[in-house]
């Protein structure tokens, strides 16, 4: 544990955009369209990322145990958060620990993909549409399935 204890976490500051919402943390990265969302723990530990600090003084400042800021830390380069993401240290954490480490302020990151505008777009009802229409193959919005309409 030692080595990531001294690992210091470099976040990636230019192309993300951040805005908080209630009490969670949303990141966007705009070359991978992606967006993570942060809870209130996982924030804290975000924050707490300014490349000068290592895993151990987050781990301390935060109240946590170093093995789940190293579990944040690679949700965090999985999110394409962090410059020195693929340096992130492995590290062996059982259950057990892990509950008693997380607590009631586990830190809980939701990964988002931004679909692109053609997948977003949204389908008619086979049956409702015109022929300059996508119609979807169910009765469900489905860009993924979708029919040309009948003329």
């Amino acid at each position: 544990m030692s080595s990531s204890r001294a690992f210091v976490p470099r976040p990636r500051r230019h192309g993300v955009v951040s805005q908080e919402i209630d009490d969670e943390l949303l990141l966007y990265v705009e070359e991978t369209h992606r967006a993570s969302s942060l809870n209130t723990a996982a924030s804290r530990i975000w924050a707490l990322c300014d490349g000068e600090r290592p895993v151990g003084g987050i781990a301390a400042e935060a109240d946590v145990l170093p093995e789940v800021v190293v579990t944040a830390l690679k949700h965090f380069a999985a999110a394409g958060l962090l410059e020195n993401g693929a340096d992130v240290p492995n590290v062996n954490f059982y259950r057990r620990r892990m509950l008693v480490g997380f607590g009631l302020a586990t830190p809980v990151i939701l990964m988002i993909i931004a679909p692109s505008a053609a997948s977003a777009a949204s389908c008619v009802v086979a049956g409702s549409c015109n022929p300059a229409q996508t119609c979807c193959s169910t009765n469900e919005a489905c860009p993924i399935a979708t029919l040309t309409c009948p003329p």
